[in-house]
């Protein structure tokens, strides 16, 4: 009886080819894009959690502020409390505290550049227990450390890395102790190196104890079982009586807040993030759309399958005269639909497993070295498709059986056809407005004048080797006399850190005693040499910029407009020669020589914030930036590589340009935007596809209508014309329900970036007439083909 009932509902669908190929089509449209949307939001959700018990994992945040207004909202803490935690908090299980740096490492002859380290206090490897290859992990001596095991295979090949001594930078020892097996690109910290920052002690570059004034550390616990976070933080926050009686001094208050590792990951708003961080609301966003397409493919499927039961209504009709019941009926459909059903997720999932590295590198997803629970993805994936399925061919069946021997159709089935298209179109005209609104902020985030100019500028990392060597600025100023005597370069400077980039340090306070104003405002303090006002095409208000010979500009600094106004500065003029202090210290003054007009340092999802350069060499290795001519730069970048090859022949050419440097910043942005574009296309797509079949169950019933009419003189155009109003009638409601929907969602989405577009009715207007132009294309096409049809051969047996 089954093998029947298959082979029957086999030789039906082959029979109607072009109505199955349509559901076949649209069908694995949809699945397709869920399945690789799926993937891509289990990359996203899964970050941090291949550590061992994660959720027992905590990030400690800290918080100041004065008079209620927000001081500092930081990832980072003091290095003191790593031992406060330890001694005084018996329900921790373990702690730590990390340093990010991007190292120059080197063994014998071989030297990696721009290599990430986190410099890590004892008993990191109990926080966060990673897969050891070889050896083991220990970080309480100086000049011990751990390699991941791409890296050993660069410098070690097949031999040991165990007991061998890489140097860091200029050159300090670190002693391997173990290999670990390289961190999935689904981690908040993607380090190659681990090494123990009892080494700076033991260099005396930091204190033994730490200090609790400078937030400049990542501070994480994990908890012993069964044991309270909230419990924890309020202990935590005895730490700021205790140890930070100075805050009070201020009248500041502080606290300090645990954040689970699993959430590292999304943006919140804190400063000092280490990682790349995404958007927790477009993700959820996503997640909705991703359920929404693979509906509208169902949605699609069950129109077509009821226009097309429309035909074959008198076959019904003639197997329940020779007395076939509904059930039979019910289960030959239901068969049909099982069987387009899991045609369309055999070749969707073929799809999805050919394309699925394509579909990576367009999204700019490393899921390949992501660490993924592949089976979860399969369980949910499979239970969301297998229901669907299951509900829409048992609509299909029981809609089917239910076609009467004296009735083609019902009143009611039609109307629920024409609900379901209503909301193909309104979900397809949301996304088509959506996707506007989105490339529209991307590129005015992309184009806006951010103040600089960043075209033309190559970014250099700067040279590790000389680190230590007290000779460094003078072989930067060499370097620099020699590019600037080819007419390819313009201008040259140094930074500690580069437009487009989040200081990881460098957040000051400062005082402007002559006017008795303290700001409780942190201002970021970079380097720059002479030369970096004209390399970045910066507008000077007032003032200059540094000179040449650096012992002029001893305690000299430049200042952007937003410091100047914090310090209380009338005008540009006002600040020049006036002379500020590092908050509570006064024993050093800085001269105030230069004031800058505003500018974006960071993307647009960020405010201005105050500026103070100083004209010292960065005291890590920073970077070099370097204005080429425009006419030929890949002419200039190759002069630049010879002559960084002569003046630093242990250091490897690093490079980047400073627009790409920027647009980095852009990349979940960017990525969002090409999502949203991709599911609109597909969205309206399947929408025709569920057009179509609602446009051939409307224009089957009417055949006969139109006939008589063509009949009684009705012309061609006024045939069309009376077939296409209810449509654009449905296209017209589509628009009235997605516009207010739309308006607010992309509304909330943009309040993510302090700088953004204005959304303006044309927005909407555009989208609706984008989906009118669409319906009256597929309406036309079908409305002609019925109009231009001879009337007798419908009238032919009435």
């Amino acid at each position: 009886m089954l093998k029947f009932i298959f082979l029957s509902a086999i030789r039906s669908l082959l029979k109607y080819k072009h109505i199955s190929l349509i559901n076949l089509f649209g069908l694995v449209l949809g699945i397709t894009s869920f399945l690789f949307i799926q993937h891509y939001l289990l990359y996203e959700f899964s970050f941090d959690h291949f550590i061992k018990d994660s959720e027992q994992v905590y990030r400690i945040n800290f918080r100041i502020e004065k008079e209620g207004q927000t001081i500092y909202n930081g990832a980072k803490t003091p290095r003191a409390i790593y031992f406060a935690l330890k001694n005084d908090i018996p329900e921790i299980e373990a702690n730590s505290v990390a340093y990010f740096e991007k190292c120059l490492i080197r063994f014998e002859e071989k030297s990696l550049a721009n290599q990430d380290v986190l410099w890590v206090e004892e008993d990191f490897e109990r926080v966060f227990p990673l897969e050891m290859v070889e050896g083991y992990a220990d970080y309480s001596k100086p000049r011990l450390g751990t390699i991941s095991e791409t890296a050993a295979k660069t410098f070690f090949g097949d031999k040991s890395p165990i007991g061998e001594i890489i140097g860091i930078n200029q050159g300090m020892p670190i002693e391997i102790t173990g290999v670990f097996k390289d961190l999935p690109s689904n981690t908040h910290f993607s380090a190659q190196y681990f090494a123990s920052v009892k080494t700076w002690v033991e260099m005396e570059a930091i204190s033994a104890a730490g200090d609790w004034r400078w937030n400049g550390w990542w501070s994480y616990i994990r908890l012993k079982d069964g044991v309270s976070p909230h419990h924890v933080t309020d202990k935590i926050n005895t730490f700021i009586d205790t140890y930070m009686g100075f805050l009070q001094e201020d009248n500041r208050q502080g606290t300090f807040s645990l954040q689970p590792l699993h959430d590292l990951h999304f943006i919140s708003g804190i400063e000092g993030e280490m990682g790349a961080q995404t958007n927790r609301s477009s993700l959820s966003n996503l997640m909705a759309i991703a359920l929404i397409t693979i509906l509208i493919a169902w949605i699609n499927y069950v129109n077509l399958a009821m226009a097309h039961a429309q035909s074959r209504a008198l076959q019904i009709k003639m197997r329940k005269l020779i007395g076939a019941s509904n059930t039979h009926l019910w289960h030959q459909s239901l068969a049909e639909s099982v069987i387009l059903n899991v045609t369309a997720l055999i070749i969707s999932v073929a799809f999805y497993l050919i394309f699925l590295n394509s579909f990576a590198r367009i999204f700019f997803i490393p899921i390949n070295q992501a660490d993924l629970p592949l089976s979860y993805m399969v369980i949910v994936s499979l239970a969301i498709i297998v229901t669907g399925i299951i509900f829409s061919s048992l609509y299909h069946g029981i809609a089917l059986s239910k076609i009467s021997i004296v009735a083609t159709h019902t009143k009611s089935g039609r109307k629920f056809k024409n609900w379901l298209v209503l909301v193909q179109m309104i979900v397809s005209t949301f996304f088509l407005t959506s996707t506007i609104i989105v490339y529209q902020q991307i590129s005015f985030m992309k184009t806006k004048n951010l103040g600089i100019e960043l075209d033309d500028v190559i970014i250099l990392t700067g040279p590790a080797s000389l680190n230590a060597d007290g000779y460094k600025r003078e072989r930067f100023e060499s370097f620099k006399r020699e590019l600037l005597t080819f007419p390819d370069f313009k201008d040259a400077t140094f930074n500690m850190y580069v437009p487009g980039q989040e200081p990881a340090r460098g957040y000051r306070e400062f005082t402007n005693p002559a006017s008795g104003i303290s700001p409780d405002v942190f201002f970021f303090e970079n380097n720059a040499s002479a030369g970096f006002i004209n390399t970045y095409q910066m507008h000077l208000l007032a003032g200059r910029d540094f000179t040449i010979e650096p012992y002029h500009n001893s305690n000299q600094i430049v200042i952007n407009e937003a410091a100047m106004q914090h310090l209380g500065f009338a005008n540009p003029e006002d600040a020049i020669s006036r002379q500020i202090y590092h908050k509570g210290s006064s024993q050093q003054h800085m001269e105030i020589v230069g004031v800058v007009a505003n500018f974006h340092n960071e993307g647009l999802q960020k405010p201005i914030y105050p500026i103070i350069w100083n004209n010292h060499y960065p005291n890590e290795f920073g970077y070099f930036a370097v204005r080429v001519q425009s006419n030929n730069a890949q002419k200039s970048l190759d002069l630049l590589r010879i002559i960084w090859n002569k003046h630093y022949t242990q250091d490897n050419f690093d490079y980047i340009f400073a627009k790409e440097q920027f647009n980095l910043q852009y990349q979940s942005e960017s990525r969002f935007g090409k999502f949203y574009l991709w599911l609109t296309i597909l969205s309206i797509g399947i929408a025709t596809i569920g057009l179509y079949g609602l446009i051939v169950f409307t224009f089957h019933k009417r055949t006969r209508e139109i006939s008589i009419r063509k009949v009684n003189g009705a012309k061609v155009v006024e045939i069309m014309l009376l077939l296409g109003k209810d449509f654009m009638l449905w296209v017209g409601m589509a628009f009235l329900v997605a516009t207010p929907l739309s308006f607010f969602a992309m509304n909330k989405w943009l309040q993510n970036f302090a700088y953004r577009i204005d959304v303006y009715w044309w927005i909407f207007a555009l989208a609706g007439i984008i989906m009118m132009c669409i319906t009256m294309l597929t309406v036309s096409w079908q409305s002609y083909k019925i109009a231009t049809r001879n009337p007798a051969e419908t009238l032919r047996y009435e």
